[in-house]
């Protein structure tokens, strides 16, 4: 039995190049009948307890660093810049996370520890440029609009900083989540951006949730095409795009419909938002992507709850109904994926840019 994830790995450390990767898993697949051990969406970054165990302690230990830099930096200003003290604080930090990224990610290849290294490198960067410029606007802070605009502007410049420390990283180390720390950041960076600078409604009413959501599903879905058997890193680089891709959308959706993100909804906008839900679902078994089905879980219980209640009475009977409708279809179509999608994919042509967006599902 072979798997798609060590000839990736093999070609990622040099062992196997790409045709050769490509060769010796049609030979394997051959030996076996054709049935391929891969999974495209195999989650790659838990080997072991090992790594959770490592991860622990280096999430301890940059926290170590942090409350010590933290003690030299507030305590060396007395008083002081409390922007100094912010950068003393959090630059060493990130410099510590970055060269232990370098033995954990280009030498031990533990993917895990190199996530939790990612996301405090990227969070340390943006929270210095967040700190540094924040101090240098106390002075808008006299007024409602200035405080706004100030912290649209500061907020901005922290995404902008937390983005180019993820490109940084992803450069340096190719690591898919890097690309997930991106999108979020530069998200962020719209968002703010936006609500300051220019229409505060199309953030509120959910439409540039739903824009960059959209945008970053599209790069997603581009990158899968690119390799429909999702047998390259292209296709960890599409996962983590996915991953961020859905909860924007599908909150924008609830805004755009029922103008609330998490509030009550009416029956009529519940049943409006379940069907654009069962919409994304199909799109999601056509695209072979189960995260975007996880990452919407919410709303559709949240649409269910309100068109449960409608016919049911008292709210421990709705979530209990809510809970098994909910569970139930979820279990379903994990256990019949591979049946799901032939029937969704029979809707549609098997050759053309259709079998490149849609992969095929073996019989």
């Amino acid at each position: 039995m072979f798997d798609q994830n060590d000839l990736r790995a093999a070609v990622d450390s040099g062992v196997l190049t790409r045709d050769q990767a490509r060769r010796l898993e049609g030979f394997l697949e051959a030996r076996s009948g054709g049935a391929s051990a891969g999974d495209p969406e195999t989650l790659r970054f838990l080997a072991n307890f090992n790594d959770i165990f490592i991860t622990t302690g280096l999430v301890l230990l940059v926290s170590g660093v942090l409350l010590l830099t933290g003690l030299m930096g507030f305590g060396s200003t007395g008083g002081g810049s409390p922007a100094f003290a912010a950068a003393v604080t959090l630059l060493p930090a990130a410099g510590v996370s970055w060269l232990l990224s370098e033995y954990f990610c280009t030498r031990r290849r533990l993917l895990l520890p190199s996530m939790a290294l990612c996301a405090m490198f990227t969070l340390f960067i943006g929270l210095t440029a967040t700190a540094i410029t924040g101090q240098d606007r106390t002075s808008q802070l006299q007024s409602i609009f200035g405080i706004w605009n100030a912290a649209g502007s500061v907020g901005m410049i922290g995404a902008g900083a937390a983005a180019a420390a993820a490109i940084a990283y992803f450069l340096r180390f190719r690591l898919p989540f890097s690309l997930f720390i991106l999108a979020l950041s530069l998200a962020s960076m719209a968002y703010a951006g936006i609500s300051v600078f220019g229409d505060i409604g199309l953030v509120i009413g959910g439409g540039l949730s739903v824009i960059i959501g959209a945008l970053t599903l599209a790069l997603a879905i581009s990158l899968d095409m690119t390799d429909p058997k999702r047998a390259t890193r292209k296709a960890d680089y599409a996962f983590w795009l996915h991953l961020a891709a859905a909860p924007q959308i599908i909150f924008g959706l609830r805004l755009v419909i029922s103008g609330s993100g998490a509030g009550s909804q009416s029956y009529q906008e519940a049943l409006i938002l379940l069907v654009a839900l069962i919409g994304f679902a199909l799109l999601s078994l056509a695209l072979n992507r189960r995260a975007l089905i996880a990452s919407s879980l919410l709303s559709y219980g949240l649409a269910l709850q309100v068109l449960v209640s409608s016919s049911v009475d008292g709210p421990l009977q709705t979530t209990i109904v809510t809970l098994l409708l909910l569970g139930g279809a979820v279990v379903l179509l994990g256990s019949g994926w591979s049946t799901a999608r032939r029937a969704v994919l029979s809707l549609f042509p098997r050759h053309g840019i259709y079998a490149r967006l849609f992969p095929p599902e073996p019989a």
